[in-house]
Parts: C-alpha cells; structure tokens; sequence
C-alpha cells in the first residue's frame, strides 16, 4: 500500500539542541498509527512539522506526487492535515458555531453548513449539547467537539496529541469510540499518547521517537513484548 504522505530528511534545532533527525517516515493510508516517546523526546514538535505548523531546519515531503520542500508542501498539508493539541482551543461560543467555524472560514453556504454540522452533531453523538457555551463543556466533551470540527473539514490526516489525557474512565470511552468512527471512515490518524493502553487497540502500528530517532516496534503474538524492527539513524 502505498503511504499517504512521506517526509525525508527531517530535522530540527531548537536552542541548540537537535532535538531529532529523521530520514524517513511514511504515513500509512487509512490506518492509525501511535507515537510514543518519553516528554521532550519531540512528538509535539513532529507533529507540527508533520501539519506544515512549524518550520524544520530540513525536510523533504513527497505528497499526492509531488516532491517539494517544507515550504512549498505547507498549502497542500495544512488543507488536508490537521493537528489536535491535547487542549483543544474552543471559542467562546456554542457547541454548534465551534463545529461549523472551519466551514464558515472556507466559504460554504449557510444551508450546507446547517446540513453538515447536524449530521456531525449526530455522528459525534452531541446533539444534546448543541446550544451549550463550549466553555461549559467537560474536557472529555471539549475533545469530542475538537475532534468533530476536524472531521467536518474532511482532512485526509488528523495528527493527535494526547487525546484521551487527564479523561475519566467514561469520557476515554467516548472519545475512543470517535477514534473508531473516524478510522472506520477511511481517515488516517497518528496518536501521540502515554496513556497506551487506552488507545493501541485501534493501531495498526506503533513508532517510538527516541534520542532523536524514529523506531518502528512490533508487539510479539505471543510474549507481547517491544521488538524493535527498525531504526532511522540519527545523523552526526
């Protein structure tokens, strides 16, 4: 299968640090992928370079055909990916005028958006919340109406930092069940998270970023333990 979008030759400085270099990474189509990594290993800062967010010091992108550089890729992955911090901004709005903001801002009509933002209310199971201030909202309600107001969009890569942190038991449900959705729907997600057990269920495969590196682990059938398949060499 061919991947969705790949990147070669990533990297980045910060305060003098080479906080990664990466010489390859290749989204999987359609499929969920989870990130891990201890904090300040750099998975906030690649999945801002990954949604065309954050300037790297290098990196080439090879998309819908096209080989580019950071800069001339940033139109094309900030239409079609989208990445969700761990506390999702909401205005200081409704539930509904959140979810329909993105659409507004792209011009559609009044009548479509009413159409798709209560068929998005619906999928999201929120109906019932459509009136309500965002600012009233549980962080487990937050994180659905910010994972709703993505979909809308019909991104094609929803890059996720944390997604089911600091959630209690109920709302870590809820929000897995709209990971599943959206996966079902042909939408391919990366997950950041340390919470691994609340979401490897839904990963296909899972990467560990690591001394600036990016490993590929398999999980064995049958000890279940991490093996690493392979690694992309830190440069010097």
């Amino acid at each position: 299968m061919n991947p969705l979008i790949s990147y070669s030759d990533i990297s980045i400085t910060m305060s003098g640090k080479l906080i990664f270099s990466i010489d390859k990474l290749e989204v999987p189509a359609h499929q969920c992928t989870l990130l891990t990594g201890r904090n300040g290993s750099g998975k906030t800062t690649l999945f801002k370079i990954m949604a065309g967010l954050l300037k790297p010091d290098t990196t080439k992108i090879h998309y819908q055909g096209l080989d580019m550089t950071w800069s001339q890729g940033k139109p094309y992955i900030q239409k079609d990916i989208i990445y969700l911090h761990q506390q999702p901004y909401l205005f200081d709005a409704s539930v509904t005028d959140n979810i329909a903001y993105g659409l507004h801002r792209s011009g559609e009509n009044k009548a479509s958006i009413h159409k798709k933002v209560m068929q998005a209310l619906e999928w999201a199971d929120l109906s019932h919340l459509a009136h309500r201030s965002a600012k009233q909202l549980s962080g487990g309600e937050k994180q659905r109406v910010a994972l709703t107001r993505a979909r809308i969009l019909s991104p094609r890569l929803l890059l996720l930092d944390e997604p089911t942190a600091s959630m209690d038991t109920q709302a870590k449900q809820q929000t897995g069940l709209l990971l599943q959705r959206l996966k079902f729907e042909g939408i391919s997600i990366m997950i950041s998270s340390h919470e691994t057990h609340t979401v490897e269920h839904l990963a296909d495969q899972h990467w560990q970023l690591e001394q600036g590196q990016l490993n590929v682990l398999k999980k064995s059938p049958v000890t279940d333990n991490v093996t690493h398949l392979n690694a992309a060499k830190q440069k010097n």
